[in-house]
């Protein structure tokens, strides 16, 4: 468990070579950039070059979204475990010149797809029209006509059911000798639709009594009749759907450009990921500088490789006192995977110690604890190791966190077997249900003691475990003091702490409280529990007095130390906290434990047999999910507000470098150089 040492490096060079240089900073993946000091006038404004580089890469992401709409990409399960293609620098250069053809493809595309739509809604408007026109199909005359040499014609629908008697009722008061004709097509509940055709003179007054009652004349308005209408908007409507599927067509003929569009997408990713940092260096006229850090190891070779490539002058030191370089973990391969949990919290800061080596030691063991389950910890063993095999490209995170759950899957297993838990009692409920196995015979006997037999000696060894890491955590505390020469510190906030958390301990042991939880007596020698309460007042006279030892006023000192003293309480709460081991350890079993006997309820029989099989599967896929998911924000809860609340603050920068890992669809390979 070690953080990177880092150096810094200073980098001036002619303005023409900028792009370039950052480009093989790129490429290297090691050159972590820092803010530049105030830029000089003549710095060019990248701000229209960003965004259009971002505009790009968003053309890419929508042209591959509407191509995989029409021509969906034969994709497995498992395809985001398959990772990004990989190409050489050389080769992503060589694809890089296809860049212009890529952006006009995607915005054709796009232009496609708008003329989709465009034809989608005529085929939609005709579907309305034509469904308007259905009242007046039969009709014929034109849907426009209103009037002849002598006649006016009203053609519309009135809302509602009418018959002609009541119609005829409604416009006798505007025409009391009935002189019109009259009459009604066939409508619906919701309209009636009429044609009514009377002298001109007559028409305002029966137009008029029309209207109160709601008239309105057709939606469409054609100078042809409905039939001859409507057969135009089928003939358009055709038009539409064969231009719809044309464009449909003509994309999906275009599925073998995926990847110059997916290329598109990430080389314009990386492009904006440089003018971000093209736009935090500093510039003159002629010239440009700029400063970062890079790891110690790669600091030599990064500074030859770029004065044989470019007309720079690189310079190297160490970061100065005060300065605080960006933070990268280097763990081992059992530890790094729990790095993102480090990360999660805050990297280590200034004089802080990596915690990732012990904490991930903890980490594994207080998950398998929870799940503790062996069949649960085989299927999360088998599966990750599977994945990690099948699919050696996929990101790094992705391996992380597959290794990290692998461990935990080990871990699992090991603590399933020492309680005796295998999908719960799947073992014993099958030998017994199905096997003729006697009931008081147990077939799968655990390797130390099953919890749901001893609920409570599973409790003492939980809060056993607290204690155990609660003092790991104090210690480290202790020695992040000493290697900062804090050695007064050390005594009153560490070493006191020590004194009196172990003196009530041995005070503890032999009480009666702890018999009634632990169920047994514990008999401790009495000298052993004198020097208890001998260490308890000696750690609790430390604290009183030392705790704020650099106060010169011995009021204040003895208020601080009071204070620090009443912290006992907050250490005897975290190690309570150290209960949720004992509930969703029992939480596995119980629930499995459920499942396996509504599962035999049927008993010995094909019938059984499958109603077996079936209750078996789904309600342990759900009591992994859930219980899985428990014991992984509950181990985390332990590390971040018990463990790490002892001794870690973090808050250090996180290592950025400038890379080409940044992608989704390609992989540029590391270079040989340096």
């Amino acid at each position: 468990m070690s953080v990177v040492p880092m150096r810094k490096i200073l980098i001036a060079g002619t303005a023409g070579e900028r792009e370039a240089l950052l480009k093989q900073l790129q490429q290297g993946r090691c050159f972590h950039l820092s803010e530049s000091p105030a830029q000089a006038p003549g710095i060019p404004d990248v701000k229209e070059s960003l965004s259009r580089a971002e505009k790009r890469a968003q053309l890419a992401d929508n042209a591959l979204k509407i191509l995989g709409e029409y021509a969906p990409e034969d994709a497995g399960l498992f395809a985001s475990l398959q990772g990004g293609q990989s190409l050489s620098a050389a080769g992503w250069e060589e694809k890089a010149a296809g860049l212009k053809r890529s952006a006009a493809l995607a915005e054709s595309i796009l232009e496609k797809s708008k003329q989709i739509g465009e034809a989608s809604a005529r085929g939609a408007r005709c579907d309305l029209l034509m469904e308007s026109l259905a009242p007046w199909q039969g009709l014929d005359m034109p849907l426009d006509l209103t009037e002849t040499a002598r006649c006016r014609v009203l053609i519309g629908a009135l809302p509602g059911i009418w018959s002609e008697e009541t119609l005829r009722s409604l416009l006798s008061e505007a025409e009391p000798e009935g002189n019109y004709g009259l009459e009604l097509l066939q409508g619906d509940k919701t309209q009636t639709p009429l044609v009514l055709i009377c002298l001109k003179e007559k028409g305002p007054a029966i137009e008029e009594a029309l209207r109160k009652k709601g008239f309105a004349r057709p939606i469409i308005s054609s100078d042809k009749t409905p039939e001859e209408a409507r057969e135009d908007l089928a003939f358009e409507k055709a038009s539409a759907v064969a231009e719809e599927e044309e464009l449909k067509a003509a994309i999906r003929s275009l599925k073998k450009e995926r990847e110059n569009l997916q290329f598109l997408y990430d080389e314009s990713l990386l492009e904006a990921d440089r003018l971000r940092a093209l736009s935090r260096t500093g510039e003159g006229r002629r010239s440009f500088f700029m400063s970062g850090y890079v790891p110690a190891a790669r600091a030599e070779s990064l500074k030859e490789e770029l004065e044989r490539n470019f007309t720079v002058q690189v310079e190297l030191c160490e970061p100065e006192a005060g300065e605080d370089p960006p933070v990268l973990l280097k763990n081992n391969a059992f530890a790094a995977p729990t790095e993102s949990v480090v990360e999660s919290y805050g990297l280590p800061g200034s004089g802080e110690v990596d915690p990732t080596g012990i904490m991930a030691i903890f980490y594994y063991f207080l998950f398998g604890l929870m799940l503790s389950d062996a069949g649960y910890g085989l299927i999360m063993v088998i599966g990750c190791a599977i994945a990690l095999k099948k699919f050696p490209k996929m990101s790094q995170g992705l391996k992380k966190t597959m290794t990290m759950f692998f461990w935990c899957g080990v871990s699992t297993t090991i603590w399933g077997f020492l309680f005796g838990g295998f999908f719960g009692d799947a073992v014993d409920v099958i030998a017994h249900t199905f096997f003729g196995v006697a009931p008081e015979v147990t077939v799968l006997k655990p390797l130390w003691f099953a919890p749901l037999d001893n609920p409570m000696r599973l409790l003492v060894f939980s809060f056993a475990f607290g204690v155990a890491h609660l003092f790991v955590g104090l210690g480290l505390k202790g020695y992040q003091l000493l290697k900062q020469g804090k050695v007064m510190d050390f005594i009153s906030g560490v070493l006191a702490w020590y004194c009196l958390l172990i003196g009530l301990i041995l005070m503890l042991l032999p009480s009666d409280i702890f018999t009634s939880i632990a169920g047994s007596p514990i008999a401790l020698p009495g000298w052993l529990v004198s020097a208890g309460k001998i260490l308890a007042i000696i750690g609790a006279l430390g604290l009183l007095f030392f705790a704020a030892w650099d106060r010169k006023n011995m009021g204040l000192r003895l208020a601080l130390g009071a204070y620090e003293l009443y912290g006992v309480t907050s250490w005897l709460s975290d190690i309570l906290s150290y209960s949720r081991l004992l509930a969703l350890g029992l939480a596995t079993g119980v629930i499995a434990s459920v499942i396996n006997a509504m599962a035999a309820m049927r008993g010995k029989s094909i019938f059984g047999i499958i109603i077996f099989i079936l209750i078996f599967l789904l309600g342990h896929v759900l009591n992994m999910a859930i219980n899985l998911l428990g014991a992984y924000v509950h181990t985390n809860r332990l590390q971040y507000v018990e463990f790490f609340g002892k001794f870690y603050d973090g808050g250090g920068e996180e290592y950025i470098p400038l890379t080409t890992d940044n992608t989704k669809y390609y992989h540029m390979e590391e270079s040989n150089n340096g």
